[in-house]
Protein backbone atom coordinates (compact mmCIF):
# COMPACT_ATOMS: atom_id res chain seq x y z
CA UNK A 1 0.00 0.00 0.00
CA UNK A 2 1.08 3.70 -0.84
CA UNK A 3 0.56 6.62 0.99
CA UNK A 4 2.45 9.68 1.59
CA UNK A 5 4.02 8.04 4.44
CA UNK A 6 5.84 5.80 2.09
CA UNK A 7 5.20 2.33 1.11
CA UNK A 8 3.60 -0.45 3.56
CA UNK A 9 3.71 -4.32 3.11
CA UNK A 10 3.68 -7.50 4.74
CA UNK A 11 5.39 -10.71 3.71
CA UNK A 12 5.46 -13.92 6.19
CA UNK A 13 6.84 -12.12 9.65
CA UNK A 14 8.25 -9.74 7.81
CA UNK A 15 6.83 -5.93 7.99
CA UNK A 16 8.19 -3.39 5.65
CA UNK A 17 7.24 0.54 7.20
CA UNK A 18 7.47 3.84 4.78
CA UNK A 19 9.02 2.65 2.08
CA UNK A 20 10.61 6.07 0.38
CA UNK A 21 13.30 6.55 -2.34
CA UNK A 22 15.19 9.49 -1.62
CA UNK A 23 16.85 10.69 -4.56
CA UNK A 24 20.71 11.51 -3.92
CA UNK A 25 22.85 14.09 -4.90
CA UNK A 26 21.93 16.28 -8.11
CA UNK A 27 23.07 14.52 -11.57
CA UNK A 28 24.43 11.45 -9.00
CA UNK A 29 22.67 8.83 -10.17
CA UNK A 30 21.95 7.45 -6.97
CA UNK A 31 18.81 6.83 -4.55
CA UNK A 32 18.42 5.26 -1.27
CA UNK A 33 15.69 3.47 0.14
CA UNK A 34 14.56 4.89 3.40
CA UNK A 35 12.63 1.66 5.41
CA UNK A 36 12.03 0.20 8.32
CA UNK A 37 11.93 -4.05 8.20
CA UNK A 38 10.66 -5.06 11.21
CA UNK A 39 10.84 -9.06 12.09
CA UNK A 40 7.13 -9.95 13.42
CA UNK A 41 7.92 -13.78 14.31
CA UNK A 42 9.75 -15.84 16.54
CA UNK A 43 12.58 -16.63 14.39
CA UNK A 44 15.24 -15.09 12.71
CA UNK A 45 15.25 -14.03 8.83
CA UNK A 46 17.40 -12.50 6.83
CA UNK A 47 17.75 -9.59 3.86
CA UNK A 48 19.03 -11.48 0.70
CA UNK A 49 18.57 -9.75 -2.09
CA UNK A 50 17.24 -6.02 -3.09
CA UNK A 51 16.49 -4.71 -6.27
CA UNK A 52 15.89 -1.26 -7.34
CA UNK A 53 14.14 -0.14 -11.32
CA UNK A 54 15.36 -4.19 -11.99
CA UNK A 55 19.11 -3.45 -10.75
CA UNK A 56 21.16 -4.92 -7.69
CA UNK A 57 21.85 -2.54 -5.20
CA UNK A 58 24.44 -2.52 -2.22
CA UNK A 59 23.41 -2.74 1.05
CA UNK A 60 25.26 -1.99 4.58
CA UNK A 61 27.11 -5.76 5.48
CA UNK A 62 25.61 -6.97 8.27
CA UNK A 63 22.23 -4.60 8.04
CA UNK A 64 20.24 -6.89 6.40
CA UNK A 65 20.19 -9.72 9.93
CA UNK A 66 16.76 -9.70 11.05
CA UNK A 67 16.67 -11.11 14.81
CA UNK A 68 13.26 -12.33 16.44
CA UNK A 69 11.21 -9.32 17.03
CA UNK A 70 14.04 -6.57 16.01
CA UNK A 71 13.24 -4.05 13.46
CA UNK A 72 16.26 -2.44 11.30
CA UNK A 73 16.17 0.87 9.83
CA UNK A 74 17.59 1.72 6.58
CA UNK A 75 18.65 5.25 5.49
CA UNK A 76 17.22 7.71 7.88
CA UNK A 77 18.55 8.11 11.65
CA UNK A 78 20.48 4.57 11.35
CA UNK A 79 24.04 3.79 10.01
CA UNK A 80 22.50 1.13 7.75
CA UNK A 81 22.03 1.68 3.98
CA UNK A 82 20.33 0.24 1.03
CA UNK A 83 21.83 2.04 -2.13
CA UNK A 84 21.43 2.22 -5.70
CA UNK A 85 24.26 3.69 -7.32
CA UNK A 86 22.49 3.34 -11.15
CA UNK A 87 19.35 4.82 -10.95
CA UNK A 88 17.23 7.05 -13.16
CA UNK A 89 14.58 8.19 -12.28
CA UNK A 90 12.73 11.49 -11.83
CA UNK A 91 10.61 13.13 -8.75
CA UNK A 92 7.15 11.94 -7.49
CA UNK A 93 7.63 8.95 -9.71
CA UNK A 94 7.11 5.06 -8.61
CA UNK A 95 9.54 2.87 -8.82
CA UNK A 96 9.78 -0.86 -8.47
CA UNK A 97 11.54 -2.08 -5.44
CA UNK A 98 11.81 -6.39 -5.30
CA UNK A 99 13.49 -7.38 -1.55
CA UNK A 100 13.53 -10.89 -1.18
CA UNK A 101 13.94 -12.63 2.74
CA UNK A 102 15.76 -15.77 2.99
CA UNK A 103 12.67 -17.08 4.83
CA UNK A 104 9.46 -14.87 4.52
CA UNK A 105 10.05 -14.70 0.32
CA UNK A 106 10.05 -12.40 -2.04
CA UNK A 107 7.85 -9.19 -2.35
CA UNK A 108 7.83 -6.41 -5.47
CA UNK A 109 6.54 -2.90 -4.39
CA UNK A 110 6.23 0.30 -6.08
CA UNK A 111 8.30 3.17 -3.70
CA UNK A 112 7.70 6.99 -4.53
CA UNK A 113 11.18 8.75 -5.29
CA UNK A 114 11.55 11.89 -3.28
CA UNK A 115 13.93 15.24 -3.56
CA UNK A 116 16.72 15.04 -0.23
CA UNK A 117 15.13 18.03 0.73
CA UNK A 118 12.84 18.99 4.11
CA UNK A 119 12.39 15.90 6.42
CA UNK A 120 14.19 14.03 3.85
CA UNK A 121 17.48 16.12 3.99
CA UNK A 122 20.59 14.61 4.53
CA UNK A 123 19.56 11.33 3.86
CA UNK A 124 22.18 10.14 0.60
CA UNK A 125 23.98 7.07 -0.20
CA UNK A 126 26.69 6.05 2.48
CA UNK A 127 28.94 5.70 1.33
CA UNK A 128 29.21 8.08 -1.61
CA UNK A 129 30.29 5.96 -4.07
CA UNK A 130 29.80 1.99 -4.74
CA UNK A 131 32.45 0.36 -3.03
CA UNK A 132 34.75 -2.01 -4.64
CA UNK A 133 34.49 -5.72 -4.44
CA UNK A 134 37.80 -7.44 -2.12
Amino acid sequence: MNSGNGTQAQIGDIRIENATLVLGPEASGTATLATTLINQGAAPDSLIGIEINNKPVYVTPGAGELSAGAAVSFGYNSSSWINSYEFTAPVSSYVPVKIQFRDAGTVMLSVLTVPPTNIYEGIAPEPATLPTAS
